[in-house]
């Protein structure tokens, strides 16, 4: 094998895909850890509300993890899980196949080459109906998670959750419904969030 080839399966193992995690299930203080970093380190999540997230670059491969809850170490009963060789029951989370997101450049992986300039005929012929019904990307999942989609902590429907620094400054509609579109977005100024709802006739 090659020193270039080498090099290419050298990058290919140490592909990083960013991961949420997730915990829903309660505490005062979350904290996970696991496979990813041996699990040497208790890393602290990050609360919106009653929920607490954390995002990390994971290579691809199956990993092992869990929450510590207030000194209680836990596994989430929604999230698939694994037992250890000692019966230990731990998450699980696989990201052996996941794909980055294509972004309009047919070499995004390597932005530092020289682009190759290939001798293309322009034609007028229209594209197959395919290419106008597939799938568009996928959303990132931390912009699924906006406290539009909550309901309220307390009794007060005006009583909003404090939401993730991810999702400010994103404008969110909803399908139309019987002639009405719904758009929503939330800003902040210092410490206080503002959520404006806009109801529009189609």
């Amino acid at each position: 094998m090659d020193v270039d080839a080498q090099r290419f399966d050298d990058a290919a193992e140490e592909e990083l895909v960013p991961t949420v995690f997730r915990w829903e299930h309660g505490g005062r203080q979350v904290y996970i850890t696991g496979t990813f970093n041996n699990w040497e380190k208790q890393i602290q999540m990050h609360r919106s509300g009653n929920d607490f997230t954390y995002i990390h670059n994971l290579k691809k491969g199956k990993h092992a993890f869990k929450f510590i809850v207030d000194d209680e170490w836990r596994f989430a009963p929604d999230q698939p899980t694994v037992a250890d060789i000692e019966g230990r029951i731990n998450n699980f989370i696989d990201v052996s196949d996941f794909q980055q997101a294509y972004t309009g450049d047919d070499d995004f992986l390597n932005p530092h080459k020289e682009p190759v300039v290939q001798n293309e005929i322009f034609t007028q012929v229209r594209p197959e109906l395919e290419e106008y019904t597939k799938e568009p990307p996928p959303l990132p999942p931390h912009l699924r998670h906006i406290i539009l989609n909550k309901v309220p902590p307390v009794n007060d429907a005006a009583a909003l959750s404090i939401p993730q620094h991810v999702a400010l400054n994103h404008l969110y509609c909803t399908a139309i419904k019987d002639g009405m579109m719904v758009l929503g977005i939330t800003q902040r100024y210092r410490e206080k969030f503002v959520t404006c709802i806009y109801y529009s006739n189609i």
